[in-house]
Formats: C-alpha cells, structure tokens, sequence
C-alpha cells in the first residue's frame, strides 16, 4: 500500500506545473508615449520602472509590433547642444529604486512607426529585462507638452 502511495504521489507531482521559481520584483507605471504625424519617422516613449528587489536590475531593450525597432536613449550635452544617445548596455534600476524615463532624460525611441501614433490609442510595448524577463506594457498616446505632437523630432541624434 505505501508503495502504491508513493507511486501515486510520485505522478501528481510530475503531473502538476512546476510552481515559478523567481516571482518578479518589477513594475512599472505611467507608460505613455507622444502622438507622432503621419510618415513619422520615430516617436519617443516614457515609463517608471521600479525595482522592490534586493539587487540591481537592468532594462535591455524593447520591442512593439508597431515599429521597426526600439533602443533605450539618454541625453547628454554636446559641444553646448543637447543630443540623444543610446546606452548599448541599457539601464540600470537600482535594487529597491525607481528609474524614471521622460523627456529630455532616459527615453524609449520607437524607429520606423508603422502608423501614426494617435492621442488616445494604446501601443503595445515589451520591457525586456535581464534574466530573460519581460513585461508586456501597453503605452497611452499621449501629448503631456502643450504643443502639438510634442516636438520630439527637434532633438539631435
């Protein structure tokens, strides 16, 4: 009979879905990008990414079904201009911190739009961290400059 118990305990458990093993310390909040014209060319991106772990933490990249690419920008003073560049080795968000990406600082830059971006509309984006991890965040178009379609364009790469 305990064998028989065994043999029985022994196939739940092989039956059952292995529980995860590393439950994630990231959120984010605030996801939202600028409206960009039609034929735009790039679009920019912002979020908070706040880490409730006990170690550092590190965005990569991104991706969305509504561009050709992404890359993660900062900005930095040039020769008295300000110029985006992008950090090939992503971003780090401190263990029990909180990173912010908005304008004129850390950015997401959408490349080669497959549509306008729509005040209003949602864009699907992928946060992809290290550890092979990576969140699915829907960005709200959003124009928080007082201007028309934000502006973006006029930054210097």
């Amino acid at each position: 009979m305990r064998s028989m118990l065994a043999l029985l305990g022994i196939t739940l458990a092989l039956a059952l879905p292995a529980a995860p093993v590393l439950a994630s310390d990231l959120s984010v909040s605030d996801p939202w990008a600028r409206p960009t014209p039609p034929g735009s060319r790039v679009g920019a991106g912002y979020v908070q990414i706040l880490n409730g772990g006990d170690s550092a933490r590190r965005l990569l990249s991104a991706e969305s079904p509504l561009a050709g690419s992404m890359e993660i920008h900062t900005m930095i003073e040039e020769d008295g201009m300000m110029r985006m560049r992008k950090l090939a080795e992503g971003l780090e968000i401190p263990a029990g911190g909180r990173v912010e990406l908005k304008p004129g600082a850390e950015h997401l830059m959408f490349f080669s739009p497959t549509q306008a971006f729509v005040e209003g509309e949602t864009i699907p984006v992928t946060l992809i961290f290290d550890g092979e991890e990576r969140l699915e965040v829907p960005f709200i178009v959003s124009d928080r400059s007082g201007r028309m379609h934000g502006g973006h364009g006029a930054h210097a790469h």
